[in-house]
């Protein structure tokens, strides 16, 4: 059975939430969660770092083959949404450091995957993350139960197009298998009729208009 182990990531210069998730199969469990959180009286450059770091480490201890990422919206907060944009950055770049094979989705489209509505509350998440990972407990703080979304939206949408692609391999594959049978069939006629016709010329006098002309022959 296929085994994937995904990094979801919520990031935010404040708070960066990480969340490992292993997939087997249809089954998702969360192997751990963290969140990377840094002080405003920090310089740019130490949270950035922090942020870096944080993920490194959780990506070198988990060693996960994907990673599954928050698109930034940039609504009327655009201070907001451009520190997010920093935090984003730092945390894709230790990714790409590790090759991470990169998926990025909007919350709308991590909410639809997760819960099966793109408008689900902060509340909805929490739950349906909670009792897709067979957790006893909800993840906290909610930066965690937001990566482990992500990460639960990655897992599904490649099945899916996984199990897309198979399924069509697999009717290619018959159509191909099908259509070898009938060329096979036909070179088989096309053999038995060739061989028949060999058979008749080698017996030359044993085909029926030659018995008609010997007789007409023997007639005169």
């Amino acid at each position: 059975m296929l085994v994937v182990i995904i990094l979801g990531i919520d990031p935010g210069l404040a708070n960066t939430g990480w969340g490992v998730v292993e997939t087997r199969g249809s089954v998702c469990r969360a192997r751990a969660y963290g969140c990377v959180s840094t002080s405003s009286s920090e310089s740019i450059d130490r949270r950035l770092g922090k942020i870096y770091e944080g993920i490194s480490e959780a990506i070198a201890t988990y060693a996960p083959s994907q990673l599954a990422i928050e698109k930034i919206f940039f609504g009327e907060n655009s201070r907001s949404a451009l520190a997010t944009a920093h935090a984003r950055g730092a945390a894709l770049v230790a990714a790409a450091e590790a090759g991470l094979e990169l998926g990025e989705y909007t919350p709308m489209q991590i909410k639809q995957a997760v819960v099966g509505t793109g408008s689900a509350d902060k509340r909805q998440v929490i739950f349906m993350v909670r009792n897709v990972l067979a957790l006893d407990h909800d993840p906290r703080p909610d930066h965690c139960a937001d990566a482990l979304a992500a990460a639960i939206c990655h897992a599904n949408l490649t099945r899916t197009q996984r199990l897309t692609r198979e399924g069509a391999a697999v009717q290619v594959f018959e159509q191909e298998r099908a259509q070898r049978a009938l060329d096979a069939a036909a070179a088989r006629s096309v053999t038995a009729a060739a061989t028949a016709a060999r058979l008749a010329d080698a017996r030359g006098e044993g085909s029926p208009l030659a018995h008609v002309r010997q007789s007409r022959r023997n007639t005169q």
